[in-house]
């Protein structure tokens, strides 16, 4: 009868817990990435509030235009996409707005996650209404300093999405600059959403480390039988 010597064992075991350490690495799927805070400029007032005045953590400065924000979230991560446009919802609006006929020139935001994050893609909700009240959606919006020119609409007044895809972003931030239209002074901005996936912490990582060392090693050891 034909005995297993130790190293089958090792070999086994070893095995065993390499097809553990890849269990416990997550599938990286796309999914909606959580905002955990994001840092700008306050929006400023025109005909009505374009401030963002829901603002968790703005220490008194949720209401004042230009004001610099961070540390906390509002109207651009509170999941909902303004179907009206600027002029329609009155004096507590959930768009913000920048005008840059009170100093805020092409605004940027950085938004940061909790972790180190993949961003497959990122959906940004404007207002259009074609000029009116001097408002244009965007020229161009760039992601961490790519930028993506956007085609001029002449003809739809209507709030409408625009999303980048496949981006493969990595880190645990991202900074989004917004340029407004040439002559037109307002851009409206009602939400930003990102798609993509955890990456893995490095003890999760280490797991898989040690246990392909583990296998290289068993490998290379004479079997006795």
């Amino acid at each position: 009868m034909k005995r297993h010597g130790i190293s089958s064992l090792v070999k086994a075991a070893v095995g065993a817990s390499f097809v553990a350490a890849l269990a416990a690495i997550p599938v990286a799927e796309a999914a909606p990435l959580a905002v955990s805070s994001y840092s700008m400029n306050n929006g400023a007032h025109g005909s009505y509030n374009y401030r963002d005045f829901t603002y968790s953590n703005c220490a008194g400065l949720c209401d004042v235009t230009n004001a610099a924000l961070s540390g906390g979230t509002g109207k651009l991560t509170d999941g909902v996409s303004p179907n009206l446009s600027w002029y329609q919802y009155g004096e507590n609006t959930p768009w913000v707005g920048w005008d840059f006929g009170q100093g805020q020139l092409d605004p940027t935001v950085t938004f940061k996650f909790n972790g180190t994050v993949n961003i497959d893609s990122i959906t940004v909700w404007v207002d259009n209404s074609l000029g009116a009240g001097g408002v244009w959606h965007p020229a161009s919006i760039s992601v961490d300093g790519d930028s993506f020119a956007l085609p001029l609409d002449s003809v739809d007044p209507s709030p409408r999405a625009y999303t980048f895809s496949n981006l493969d972003i990595i880190g645990s931030s991202v900074t989004l600059q917004f340029f407004q239209q040439p002559n037109w002074q307002w851009l409206m901005v009602g939400e930003v959403s990102f798609d993509g996936s955890a990456v893995p912490e490095p003890a999760t990582l280490s797991l898989i480390g040690l246990a392909l060392v583990g296998f290289g090693v068993s490998r290379r050891r004479p079997s006795h039988s």
